[in-house]
């Protein structure tokens, strides 16, 4: 997901106070007991790692970010180089097995159950163009890098809101960025993808290299091959202000009110708008001990002085409990959220809708409420238009233009298995408030528990992805989190 549990400035030291009451407990299944001759041979021939299952580093290697996810894959590789990486994929053919990739383990979704896990961590280029605004980035790199890389520079990438998020798996998988409204779903500006095909072919892919691939790498995920470093457009942005604003939640209605008034008046302005609980604990402060709040965290590009419209408004809503609105630079960028930045076990969901009045912001509080009761820990919504919906005549990307006004994201804290099989009923409040202001279109990197492709995906961009993967994949070698609908 996008979000973290607690998109607010203080959520990374929130969390790492809760991580201290609770001790994780990251839950565990037999291990496969027979390993293919071509996958152990993988230990003599590659000089990345090749950690399997019965190695005394396969739990550390095969973990996800998400710890209630319990990942089993056959072998855990980190490739050296791309004739590595075509080593790996033919001993995984070879022995009838799948193989997925997963830098950091955002996104996990499954037991990797006959997979080859690659970490294509080796890969790590950071390049930057200033005069034609470009980078080009391994598949390695996460957000962090690449954004303290531009600091200084005046250009901003459409990066995610956590600095340990991938770049490449998050741009691939169409990525919502709070610079988005301003320039778009972060896989529209995507302009070359280099991957090793399923037939062990490095490729780099293009608009006019192969269009329908281009088009399907765009949102697409990665279904198409193991991809080693992409290039994408940066954008101009020489001052930046905002952060986040922390209200009581009894002025939580008038927050989100507020939000998306602010979002119609600037289409360029980048907007989450959250609602939390968080518990009775001494490590937290004491304005947001046991409390619920609602939360506005915002990026403008501008100074403060173009910003003082923006500010005003928000502080008019009520008395904030925490203030932290400031100018900053791209640099800074992972601090309007603050969201952890170490693994976590929870159960996500999200979805989108079609926007939000003070009727719908009522009954989106009420919706929260009741999860809260079940185990809910926090909300957000971010609202969507601007770039990312214009041009919807523009067929270059499998995420294109959206017709939603609005993405949802949420989430349960499940330090046990008890705590996540009551995750269900604490969500079941804002599926519900989803379902009744349906909408289309969706960003794949949202997606959460109980979603898949379908749910991004119409029913013509369906077909159009299954039919790039039959040409360029036949066998199905390359998995992804979540796989194409049947």
């Amino acid at each position: 997901m996008a979000c973290g549990v607690f998109p607010v400035s203080v959520g990374g030291a929130i969390v790492r106070g809760i991580l201290r009451f609770h001790p994780i407990v990251v839950w565990s299944s037999p291990v496969s007991s027979s390993t293919p001759p071509a996958i152990t041979d993988l230990q003599r021939t590659l000089s990345g790692a090749v950690v399997l299952p019965a190695d005394s580093g396969y739990d550390a290697a095969r973990s996800a970010w998400n710890l209630t996810v319990d990942q089993r894959p056959v072998a855990v590789v980190t490739p050296a180089d791309v004739d590595e990486v075509r080593a790996v994929l033919a001993a995984a053919a070879a022995s009838g097995l799948g193989v997925t990739v997963q830098p950091n383990g955002h996104g996990a979704n499954g037991s990797l159950e006959g997979v080859v896990l690659i970490r294509p961590t080796a890969f790590d280029e950071i390049t930057l163009d200033q005069e034609t605004r470009t980078a080009r980035v391994g598949a390695g790199v996460n957000w962090g890098r690449v954004l303290t890389a531009l600091d200084g520079t005046g250009l901003v990438a459409l990066a995610g809101s956590n600095p340990e998020v991938n770049t490449v798996g998050y741009s691939i998988g169409g990525g919502h960025s709070m610079f988005s409204r301003a320039y778009g779903l972060a896989s529209r500006s995507v302009t070359a993808v280099e991957l090793v095909d399923a037939g062990g072919e490095a490729r780099r892919v293009t608009a006019s290299s192969d269009p329908e691939l281009f088009w399907a790498l765009r949102g697409g995920g990665g279904l198409f091959g193991v991809i080693t470093a992409i290039e994408f457009a940066l954008h101009p942005a020489d001052t930046l202000f905002g952060g986040s604003i922390v209200f009581p939640i009894t002025v939580g209605i008038d927050a989100i009110v507020t939000g998306f008034d602010l979002a119609a008046v600037d289409p360029t302005l980048g907007l989450d708008i959250s609602l939390a609980r968080f518990p009775d604990m001494p490590q937290l402060p004491p304005p947001l001990r046991g409390q619920t709040i609602a939360s506005v965290a915002f990026v403008h590009i501008g100074d403060a002085a173009s910003a003082a419209p923006i500010v005003d408004r928000l502080r008019s809503i009520g008395t904030p409990l925490l203030d932290g609105l400031t100018s900053f630079t791209i640099g800074g960028l992972a601090a309007v959220a603050a969201e952890p930045t170490d693994p976590m076990p929870t159960v996500d969901w999200g979805g989108a809708v079609d926007g939000f009045d003070r009727a719908t912001a009522t009954e989106f509080v009420g919706a929260f409420l009741a999860g809260v009761e079940g185990g809910l820990s926090r909300v957000s919504v971010r609202p969507l238009g601007g770039a990312i919906a214009a041009d919807p005549d523009v067929d270059d990307a499998a995420i294109g233009a959206l017709d939603a006004q609005a993405l949802i994201s949420s989430g349960v804290l499940a330090f046990t298995p008890e705590m996540a099989a009551g995750a269900d009923a604490a969500l079941e409040p804002l599926r519900r408030f989803a379902a009744a202001h349906p909408t289309t279109g969706m960003v794949p990197t949202f997606l959460g528990s109980g979603t898949g492709l379908a749910d991004a995906f119409d029913a013509g961009a369906l077909d159009r992805l299954r039919a790039v993967k039959d040409r360029v994949d036949p066998g199905g070698l390359i998995r992804s989190n979540r796989a194409l609908p049947e």
